[in-house]
């Protein structure tokens, strides 16, 4: 039996050290909340209007979803480590998810 002491173990990790977790929380909701929004939309188009009420939960999901984005993208700013361009690029897709609720919420 072998110890070897002073050898860390392998850390596996789904990023890299340009990303930061926050980051990729923000764009995994900024881009389910895009989506949400757009499947309503065509099923709605699909059903001539008649839906029923779980498409305003999934709307109301998808608007939880993009401000819960928009909250990770602007605290990303915070950390020192990572992509600015990959931090303004989650808040811009929040942001566009917002305002595509917005224009959903007008008409």
């Amino acid at each position: 039996m072998r110890i070897f002491r002073g050898r860390k173990r392998k850390k596996y990790r789904f990023t890299d050290d340009m990303v930061v977790t926050d980051t990729l929380i923000s764009f995994i909701f900024a881009t389910m909340s895009i989506a949400f929004t757009v499947g309503c939309l065509i099923y709605s188009a699909a059903k001539g209007g008649k839906i029923s009420d779980r498409i305003g939960v999934l709307l109301l999901m998808s608007l939880i979803m993009a401000l819960t984005g928009l909250g990770f993208g602007l605290y990303s700013f915070r950390v020192v480590e990572g992509d600015n361009n990959t931090k303004r690029m989650t808040v811009i897709l929040s942001i566009v998810a917002l305002v595509l609720l917005l224009i959903l919420f007008i008409l």
